[in-house]
């Protein structure tokens, strides 16, 4: 199994950086405010793909294989070791991105044509992305641990790349938000994935989960 080296959190945000730049292009080219001046409103364009319904989808799966792959496989095999991972990654996310958004109650572009509508007052989480966050917490274990090794495993980008596209589609989400989201997702993934033990484990004795497929 190979793993990232010192420079591995920097070759994972400037792949996430290139890829998102790439796929969300369209449309953001033009000055804007907000976060250093890159966002700009635009149309809703949540259609086919990008549709919210499709969203839903993507964060289920997501979700449901991390879950069932770990209580499944436990901790003795690498996959079981990786699920876990990947869970600690998303709920310490998921705890970030959520102190953020209650912090800075930005308002999305459904609720406000200028992205320089900050400290809003409550109900605004617009900053960061938490969906875009999420799925990039979810791969960057995978590609911290593997990269090395197997390559093909940076396809995984495509996922929070994807989540990010069709969050700015939705008008859920300005560009700096899923930019920044991305950004947190991967370096908490990619600090994660270089723990030992499972963090979610932790309070238990050894750290150890037996998987069911032993219990069958």
């Amino acid at each position: 199994m190979g793993a990232l080296g010192r420079s591995g959190g920097w070759r994972v945000g400037r792949l996430w950086a290139v890829g998102v730049a790439l796929v969300l292009a369209q449309g953001v080219a033009q000055a804007g405010g907000g976060l250093l001046g890159m966002d700009s409103w635009q149309p809703r364009h949540d259609d086919g793909i990008w549709s919210r319904n499709n969203q839903y989808i993507a964060d289920g799966i997501v979700l449901s294989a991390a879950i069932g792959t770990a209580l499944w496989e436990g901790t003795d095999s690498n996959a079981g070791k990786l699920a876990w991972k990947t869970m600690d990654s998303m709920v310490a996310t998921a705890v970030v991105t959520e102190v953020m958004k209650n912090t800075f109650k930005r308002k999305r572009p459904s609720e406000s044509t200028s992205p320089d509508d900050w400290f809003a007052g409550s109900g605004y989480k617009s900053f960061p992305s938490g969906e875009t966050a999420m799925m990039a917490a979810a791969v960057a274990p995978a590609i911290a641990l593997y990269a090395d090794s197997n390559p093909a495993v940076w396809g995984l980008l495509a996922v929070p790349v994807y989540m990010a596209k069709a969050r700015m589609m939705a008008n859920g989400h300005w560009l700096s938000d899923v930019l920044v989201g991305g950004a947190i997702g991967g370096y908490v993934g990619v600090k994660i994935a270089k723990r030992d033990s499972p963090f979610l484990l932790g309070l238990t004795q050894d750290g150890v989960f037996v998987g069911y497929k032993k219990r069958f």
